[in-house]
């Protein structure tokens, strides 16, 4: 792993508020999403299904690297576990960088979303979608809301339906 790597999940993630798409019902929200975001998405779903178990996810080298990222008034991410061997300058759908997870009522942990991390020399895009700055200098981020519906939007930093729990 970079050195840049270490630093970013020793900084923790707090990436900016991404693009969101707008309001409405689900089916609207998809409307929005072009061919290559639905592709996107469905390939995101695929690869992840497993990691839908915290077990697993850590199992495949996944390491929690931060408690649960939130912003007052704006929303919560959620608890990050990345896998340092895919932390680069590379973006590639089948290998997400960083998990999301919440606990649900019963305090079991669920994926809820994937976070790309780079550290490209340019801003990277997948899909149309342009990354974010990252949460340390020298990286950008995007976040997919797979698995937990984000009324700001499926590409959205945070979703305001999440908090942390106390």
């Amino acid at each position: 792993m970079s050195m840049l790597a270490a630093g970013v999940l020793a900084a923790g993630f707090t990436p900016g508020i991404a693009s969101a798409h707008g309001g409405g019902d689900d089916d609207d929200k998809d409307r929005k999403l072009t061919s290559q975001q639905r592709k996107l998405v469905n390939t995101l779903r695929d690869v992840t299904e497993e990691y839908r178990s915290l077990a697993e996810a850590k199992e495949d080298g996944y390491k929690k690297v931060t408690a649960c990222v939130e912003k007052k008034g704006v929303g919560a991410m959620g608890f990050h576990y990345a896998k340092n061997s895919l932390i680069d300058g590379k973006t590639d759908a089948r290998k997400p960088e960083v998990l999301v997870y919440m606990p649900d009522k019963q305090g079991r942990y669920k994926l809820v979303a994937i976070e790309f991390l780079s550290t490209a020399k340019k801003r990277p895009e997948i899909a149309g979608l342009k990354f974010e700055n990252g949460p340390f200098p020298g990286t950008f981020a995007l976040h997919a809301w797979v698995w937990k519906e984000n009324p700001d939007g499926m590409f959205a930093a945070y979703n305001p339906d999440l908090h942390c729990p106390k």
